[in-house]
C-alpha cells in the first residue's frame, strides 16, 4: 500500500504493439505532452498505493480503431492530488497528533492503547510523506525532489503503510483473544510484550520493502530531472514481489480482519445480553468488562473503516487489476487507460481517509478517550490561562468556606456532628487531590 509515481519521461522496457505505427505513437505522445502542458498538469501520475513509482507504461491512451486519446483521468487527478488529497492529509496529521497526545497519558495504560499509539505514529508519517509529495514533489523537476521520490518517499511510505496494516491485525487478534480467553489474555497481554510485537512488525516491514528503495533513480534529460526505472524494477523478481506484496498486505489482512470482526460483533452482542440477564451494575469486575467492551467496539469501527477503504486499493494493484479488468487489452493499454488511472487515484484517496479518521472513531465510540482528552485540555487551559482558573477556584473556595462556616455555626455545641462539605484548606491528602485530578472527574486548583 504505497504511493507511486508514473512519469511521461520514464524509459522502461515496453512491449511492442505491432498494429500501431511508431511514427503515429510518437505523434500521440507529443500531442499528449503538449495538451498536459497547456492544462497546467504535472507529468507525474500517482499509481496505486501498492505498486512503485513509475510503473512500466506511459501516459498514452490510444484506441486502435479510432486512435483517439482519452485524458478524462486528468480531471480526477487534479481534483484529488491538488485539492482533496492535501486537505485530508493535513486534517489527518492534526488528528494523529491529538491521538498521540491523548493516548500517551498515564490514564490509558492498557496494551491496546499501545497499539493505537504505534498506529498513530505510522499513520502520521505516511500522511506527512504524502503531503510533501503532493505539495512540493509532484510538480518539481529539481534533483532534490526526484531524490526524495526515489530514496525517501517510496520506501518509507511503504514501510509505514505495511506496519499500519499489520499493527491493526495484531490489535484485532488480541481483542479476539480477550473475548475468547479473557483471563489468559489479561495475564499475558501487557504493554511490554506489545512493544516487542510492534518492534518486530516494523522491522519485518523494513526488510520486506528494502527493494523499493532500489527501483527508481533520478535521470537528467532535456534540462530537467525525471524518474527512470532500474534493472531491478524490470525483472521478474520485482513482478513476483508485487504479487506477494498484494496478497500479504491487502488480501490476507482483509480476510483475517473480516472474520475476526464478525466474531467480535457477535461477542459484543452476546456480552451485552448476558450482562443484562445478570444485572451487573457496580462491582469492579463489571466496570473492567464495560471498558473492554467499549474498547472492542472502538476496534470494530476501526476495522470496518479499514475494510471499506482498503478494498478498492486491493483490487487496484496492477497485476490484480489487469487480471480482473484487462481482458481484451494489452497490459500497456490497460495501465495507460483512464479507468485504471482513475481507479488508482480514488483508491489512494480512500487510503488517506483511512489513515486520517481514527480520531473521529475514538471520539465517537471510546468514552475513556473522550474523558482523558477533556482532562488534558483543562490542564492545558489552566497552564495557559492561570488568571481565569485562579478566579474560578477562589470563588469556589470562598463559597465552600462560607458554607462550611455557616454549618459549623448552626451546629455549635455539637462536637459529634460532621459535615461532608469542608473548607478546601482542610483537605491535606495530596494523593487524593492528585487522583481526582488524573481521573478527570474533579479538578481543584491549588492556592
Amino acid at each position: 500500500m504505497l504511493l507511486t509515481n508514473h512519469t511521461l519521461e520514464v524509459t522502461p522496457y515496453l512491449p511492442v504493439i505491432p498494429t500501431i505505427e511508431t511514427s503515429f505513437l510518437n505523434q500521440t505522445v507529443s500531442a499528449i505532452i503538449d495538451n498536459m502542458a497547456n492544462m497546467n498538469t504535472t507529468d507525474t501520475l500517482l499509481e496505486l498505493l501498492n505498486n512503485t513509482l513509475a510503473e512500466n507504461g506511459t501516459n498514452v491512451t490510444t484506441t486502435m480503431s479510432t486512435k483517439v486519446q482519452d485524458l478524462s483521468h486528468i480531471k480526477v487527478k487534479n481534483l484529488i492530488y491538488n485539492h482533496l488529497g492535501p486537505t485530508i492529509c493535513m486534517f489527518g496529521m492534526i488528528c494523529n497528533v491529538i491521538n498521540l497526545l491523548v493516548l500517551t497519558q498515564r490514564q490509558l495504560p492498557e496494551s491496546p492503547y499501545t497499539y493505537l499509539i504505534a498506529l498513530a505514529c505510522t499513520d502520521f508519517t505516511a500522511l506527512l510523506l504524502s503531503f510533501v509529495y503532493m505539495i512540493f514533489s509532484q510538480n518539481s523537476f529539481a534533483y532534490i525532489w526526484k531524490f526524495y521520490d526515489c530514496y525517501i518517499f517510496l520506501g518509507c511510505v511503504n514501510i509505514c503503510t505495511t506496519s499500519s496494516v499489520w499493527i491493526t491485525v495484531q490489535l484485532t487478534i488480541e481483542r479476539f483473544l480477550f473475548v475468547r480467553h479473557p483471563l489468559w489474555a489479561k495475564a499475558t497481554c501487557n504493554r511490554a510484550s506489545t512493544k516487542v510485537k510492534i518492534l518486530i512488525t516494523v522491522c519485518i516491514a523494513l526488510v520486506v520493502n528494502i527493494p523499493r528503495f532500489m527501483v527508481l533513480q533520478p535521470k537528467y534529460s532535456d534540462g530537467k530531472y525525471i524518474l527512470d526505472s532500474t534493472e531491478l524494477r524490470k525483472s521478474l523478481f520485482f513482478f513476483g514481489m508485487n504479487w506477494i506484496y498484494s496478497i500479504t498486505v491487502h488480501f490476507l489482512p482483509l480476510i483475517i480482519l473480516t472474520l475476526a470482526n464478525f466474531y467480535l460483533v457477535y461477542a459484543v452482542r452476546q456480552a451485552g445480553q448476558q450482562r443484562e440477564k445478570l444485572q451487573i451494575r457496580n462491582n469492579r469486575e463489571a466496570v473492567w468488562q464495560r471498558e473492554q467492551r467499549k474498547l472492542t467496539i472502538t476496534l470494530i469501527s476501526i476495522v470496518f473503516l479499514f475494510i471499506i477503504c482498503i478494498i478498492p486499493s486491493a483490487f487496484s494493484d496492477r497485476p490484480i487489476a489487469y487480471a480482473l479488468f484487462g481482458s481484451g487489452q494489452t497490459e500497456l493499454q490497460f495501465i495507460s487507460s483512464s479507468f485504471y488511472l482513475s481507479l488508482q487515484y480514488v483508491a489512494n484517496f480512500l487510503v488517506w481517509c483511512e489513515l486520517s479518521l481514527n480520531f473521529v472513531l475514538y471520539c465517537a465510540f471510546n468514552e475513556k478517550f473522550r474523558r482523558v482528552m477533556k482532562w488534558m485540555v483543562k490542564r492545558w487551559l489552566k497552564r495557559c490561562l492561570p488568571c481565569s482558573f485562579n478566579f474560578h477556584s477562589i470563588t469556589r473556595n470562598s463559597t465552600m468556606q462560607t458554607t462550611s462556616l455557616t454549618l459549623n455555626t448552626n451546629n455549635k455545641g455539637q462536637p459529634g456532628c460532621q459535615h461532608e462539605l469542608q473548607p478546601l484548606h482542610e483537605i491535606t491528602n495530596k494523593k487524593d487531590l492528585k487522583r481526582e485530578n488524573e481521573n478527570g472527574e474533579v479538578y481543584i486548583a491549588s492556592h
